[in-house]
C-alpha cells in the first residue's frame, strides 16, 4: 500500500481521513433511512441506488450538463415508487434525478437501469443488451457482474453488499469512483 506524502499528511490528517472514510461507509452501508434504524430491505436498496449516482461519472455525450439522471426500473413498480420518493427534489452531481418504470429493457435515454428479481438467464440477456452502452446496469443479485452486468447487490444483515464489474469503466464508458470500488465486497 502506498504511503501518504508529507503534503498529503498535512492536508489530510489521519483522523480526518478516518472520519471521511467512516462517513462514506455510513452513506453506503447504513440501514438508517430518515432516522429509522429498522429500514426495510427495499428502503436500503433505494437509498443505495440513489447514492451510486453520486459516485459514477458518465461521459458528457451520455449525460449533458443540463440533462437529468434517468433511472429506469425494470418490472418492479413498488421499487420504482419507493425510489421516486427517495429522489424527489434531490440532485446527484448537479443533475435532477428522474425515475421511470419500464416494462421492457429496451428504453433509450436511461443512465442507470435497475432489474429486480429476474433469473440468471434473463439477467444475462439484460446485461448483453446494454453491453456497449454508457448505461450502468444494476440488479438485485450479488453475482450480476458474473452474468455480464455492472453492479449486483444484496442485503446482508440490513446492509447493502455489492459487487462491481469494471469492464465499462476500463473501456471509458464511465468513471467509477475509487471510493465506491473500495466499498465493494467484490470487484471484477
Amino acid at each position: 500500500m502506498r504511503q501518504p506524502t508529507a503534503l498529503h499528511r498535512r492536508l489530510f490528517p489521519s483522523a480526518a481521513r478516518r472520519v471521511a472514510a467512516a462517513l462514506l461507509v455510513l452513506a453506503f452501508a447504513s440501514p438508517v433511512v430518515a432516522g429509522d434504524k429498522d429500514a426495510s430491505p427495499e428502503e436500503v436498496k433505494t437509498h443505495f441506488v440513489y447514492q451510486v449516482l453520486k459516485y459514477v461519472t458518465w461521459p458528457e455525450a451520455a449525460l449533458p450538463a443540463t440533462s437529468p439522471f434517468v433511472v429506469g426500473v425494470l418490472g418492479d413498480d413498488e421499487f420504482a415508487a419507493a425510489l421516486r420518493d427517495v429522489v424527489k427534489g434531490e440532485q446527484a452531481q448537479g443533475h435532477a434525478v428522474e425515475v421511470k418504470t419500464l416494462t421492457e429493457a429496451t428504453s433509450t435515454g436511461v443512465h442507470l437501469l435497475f432489474a429486480g428479481h429476474d433469473g440468471p438467464s434473463d439477467l444475462r440477456e439484460f446485461a448483453r443488451q446494454y453491453h456497449g452502452d454508457a448505461v450502468l446496469t444494476v440488479a438485485d443479485r450479488f453475482d450480476f457482474p458474473n452474468l455480464g452486468g455492472d453492479l449486483g447487490l444484496e442485503i446482508v444483515g440490513g446492509r447493502v453488499s455489492f459487487s462491481i464489474n469494471r469492464r465499462k469503466a476500463i473501456r471509458g464508458d464511465f468513471v467509477i469512483s475509487s471510493k465506491l470500488l473500495r466499498l465493494a465486497s467484490e470487484v471484477k
